[in-house]
């Protein structure tokens, strides 16, 4: 009788931690909202809570919005691309790498990142949010202020007419990785020109598909972009 009962314990005790269990895993999922398959999801609070908002992986933000800035607590990376998110605007500063379908607090990463993001990126591999002209997304034209698609970055796809403070005359190197060719000026309004050897140069050109370190003395020199199908529109 006393083995009986001792086994009928044991079986309610085991029933008890099932359910427990599932208690837990229950109430550990219902902590994140929902983030649809193929997005990023940022949220303000930890554990996936608070006010959130998703992005696809070709919509890489160079700057948060106020309302976002500094304010990234918890992320669901739902997609299958790395998400790289930075602490400096335009791919700058402290960087951390997100594996595709990672869902978690920020103040759980490596870099403590909670409440510090200011822009973020997706990429194909884990290296494409670190150095180099991998960091480029597909379709974009990118700026980098140093060597080989090193340092502080820029994406666009749009003409310039004249770089903010931020980017005039700071280009070192460029990622052209749009279906058109690019035409760069030393003055605003697509204007000005290099003299080299003796020579008059009205644009610097950077072939769609390519990347460059610019060579002197066009280096740093750069005002303005447009975008274009021939290089005779230059």
């Amino acid at each position: 009788m006393k083995r009986s009962i001792t086994w009928a314990v044991m079986g309610i005790s085991l029933v008890t931690l099932v359910l427990s269990s599932l208690a837990v895993s229950r109430a550990s999922a219902a902590e994140w909202q929902g983030c649809d398959s193929g997005r990023l999801c940022i949220f303000s609070d930890a554990d996936g809570q608070g006010a959130t908002i998703s992005f696809g992986p070709q919509s890489p933000v160079q700057l948060y919005s106020a309302e976002w800035d500094d304010k990234v607590t918890s992320i669901h990376n739902n997609s299958a691309y790395w998400s790289c998110v930075y602490r400096d605007g335009y791919y700058g500063g402290t960087v951390q790498a997100l594996r595709p379908g990672y869902r978690g607090n920020l103040a759980d990463t490596s870099t403590n990142l909670n409440d510090q993001v200011t822009s973020h990126k997706m990429a194909k591999s884990k290296a494409g949010c670190f150095t180099g002209f991998e960091r480029c997304a597909s379709g974009y034209l990118c700026l980098f202020t140093e060597p080989s698609g090193r340092g502080v970055m820029t994406a666009t796809q749009n003409d310039v007419s004249v770089y903010d403070q931020a980017w005039n005359d700071r280009v070192v190197s460029v990622a052209n990785y749009t279906d058109k060719h690019a035409c760069f000026y030393p003055g605003p309004d697509f204007t000005g020109s290099w003299s080299e050897g003796g020579k008059t140069y009205g644009k610097y050109v950077v072939l769609r598909s390519d990347s460059t370190v610019i060579p002197q003395p066009y280096a740093a020199g750069f005002t303005s972009h447009k975008l274009v199908t021939g290089t005779s529109q230059c």
